[in-house]
């Protein structure tokens, strides 16, 4: 061997035996079940997808992936126990206006949101419309703006995040516009055709059933979008109301871990977003499949925190600030 083939020798060898720590070091991931947590009950909207999402990551990351839902605490011990899982890259959650927002807001958690969380991504946003009964004399969005101009319109729902655009419209317009709370979607609904409030504002889940059954008039989608069932029905902003309810959703992990696994996960995420069986079943629920990077979704989610928390505070939901 000459001197120089020597050397070549000696610096591979040389380059190998440094490299040997770094290769053994490096995490096996996944090396076992990963577990996506939920904090809404089985067969609710987020349930349902997280279990098309959660099939589809099986196939990407060769490992199994099981919903775990965990549900209680007003909405709180989901995000929570999130938060304080191991930072493995084995346990991930549902994060969204709930987890970020709303409840950080209205009540007393062990988390910080904005620290607690690597978001991953999001994959969907529900979609939110205000109906009437359809004997109501609300033809329009106008009508109702319009009575309520003269007397108090009262809607229901069953959640903070749901309303914004009730209220944005009340601020905008003057009407005196009160949101009634129940407790599920389906109840504010079944209230609104019952003549016991006036409108609901709710999503596809609880709406649909009741429009295709000629026993709710939808007004408008108070989404970004129109709803593809009724692509008749203009959006709020379509009908000259800067107002609207967004519904997203995705997955996080607890903050901590290692950014090569982050990276492995929202790829596999966003390959899954791509996948149009996927979007095609998501779709099929009634969400609408919206795919955000990590970073987007969480910049995304603190742009409706300017929006929310104000109304929180006027409602006098938001925690008092000690």
């Amino acid at each position: 061997m000459d001197r120089r083939a020597a050397l070549r020798a000696g610096g591979a060898l040389a380059a190998s035996t440094l490299a040997a720590p770094a290769i053994a070091q490096a995490p096996k991931w996944p090396s076992r079940e990963i577990t996506l947590i939920n904090p809404n009950a089985p067969g609710a909207s987020t349930d349902l997808t997280a279990r098309i999402v959660a099939q589809a990551l099986e196939k990407r990351l060769n490992a199994t992936v099981i919903v775990k839902n965990v549900v209680g605490g007003a909405g709180a011990l989901g995000p929570s126990t999130l938060a304080t899982s191991a930072p493995d890259g084995h346990t991930m959650g549902l994060v969204a206006i709930s987890s970020h927002i709303a409840v950080p807001n209205m009540m007393d958690v062990k988390y910080n949101p904005w620290e607690a969380f690597d978001v991953i991504g999001q994959v969907a946003a529900l979609r939110y419309g205000i109906g009437v009964p359809a004997n109501s004399p609300f033809k329009t969005i106008d009508d109702l703006i319009a009575t309520g101009k003269q007397r108090q319109v009262t809607y229901g729902s069953n959640n903070v995040t749901n309303v914004v655009a009730m209220f944005q419209l009340a601020k905008l317009t003057g009407a005196k516009l009160r949101w009634v709370v129940f407790s599920g979607g389906v109840e504010a609904v079944a209230q609104a055709v019952g003549g016991h409030v006036d409108a609901a504002i709710q999503t596809v889940a609880e709406i649909r059933p009741q429009v295709d059954g000629g026993k709710m008039r939808l007004l408008a989608a108070a989404g970004p979008q129109r709803w593809p069932y009724y692509p008749e029905v203009k959006t709020l902003r379509e009908l000259g109301y800067e107002a609207v309810t967004n519904g997203p959703f995705g997955y996080a992990f607890p903050t901590g871990v290692e950014a090569s696994i982050k990276q492995r996960m929202e790829a596999a995420l966003a390959d899954v977003m791509k996948d149009k069986s996927v979007t095609d079943q998501i779709a099929a629920l009634g969400i609408e499949p919206v795919y955000r990077s990590g970073a987007d979704y969480k910049a995304f989610l603190k742009k409706i925190e300017g929006e929310l928390v104000p109304i929180l505070q006027e409602t006098g939901m938001a925690k008092k600030r000690t």
